[in-house]
């Protein structure tokens, strides 16, 4: 049972995640007003009777179709992709996923970016001299276990003697202490936001011996 419970939990999670609910409102009253609209509509330009009803079975039976869709593929703003479930979305219970980040200490000239967590697996840090992806896809460098988050969901990288963090088109969006962002050069420090509610990763940048640094967010908002 609590098996079950726990399956049942993980698979409501991953339907809010793509949408499927939403969707399949939007659809719903769509359908249902375009059907009204059909019934008045096909009779005045002399539409057979069954027109209607062919109409109003092939709106219901674009429900399924509509979830589907929803399920299998993922809106951001860079377009439509097929979406995937978590990789370790099958482990079952009794099988504990060991931890996958350890603490990982780099250096270079142009200094590091310090990223630090908690889960409920307890306290992470994991420190990278070069650029690196955040996301739950397990290719990207700071992999986080979390259906709301997307799996490529934003990138920290090293450009114009500043270290840069930028949203990949993601889902539900990237905020930097409270602000939504597209790119933004990274301060000294920083909390960020995967989506509204998630967990906070703190963001340090330790400055190397050529590298430039800033003291607050809000100094560059954008950049190309």
């Amino acid at each position: 049972m609590p098996r079950l419970v726990s399956r049942l939990g993980a698979l409501i999670a991953e339907t809010r995640r793509r949408s499927v609910f939403k969707v399949a409102t939007v659809y719903a009253v769509t359908a249902w007003g375009a059907s009204l609209g059909a019934a008045d509509l096909l009779p005045a330009f002399g539409a057979p009777g069954w027109a209607v009803r062919v109409f109003v079975v092939c709106a219901v039976l674009g429900l399924p179709i509509a979830v589907v869709l929803a399920w299998a593929y993922e809106i951001t703003p860079r377009g439509i992709v097929r979406d995937e479930p978590l990789a370790d979305a099958g482990a079952t219970e009794g099988h504990a996923v060991a931890p996958r980040q350890t603490t990982t200490v780099l250096h270079g000239s142009a200094g590091s970016v310090l990223v630090s967590w908690n889960d409920r697996r307890g306290v992470h840090e994991k420190v990278f001299a070069g650029a690196f992806r955040i996301g739950r896809d397990e290719a990207c460098e700071l992999f986080l276990d979390d259906p709301m988050i997307s799996r490529r969901h934003a990138e920290v990288s090293h450009a114009d003697g500043h270290w840069w963090i930028a949203d990949l088109g993601s889902r539900n969006g990237t905020l930097v202490d409270g602000e939504r962002i597209t790119r933004l050069p990274l301060p000294v420090y920083c909390e960020v936001r995967l989506y509204e509610t998630a967990p906070v990763l703190r963001i340090e940048v330790r400055g190397g011996s050529k590298a430039a640094t800033i003291t607050s967010s809000r100094l560059r908002p954008g950049g190309t």
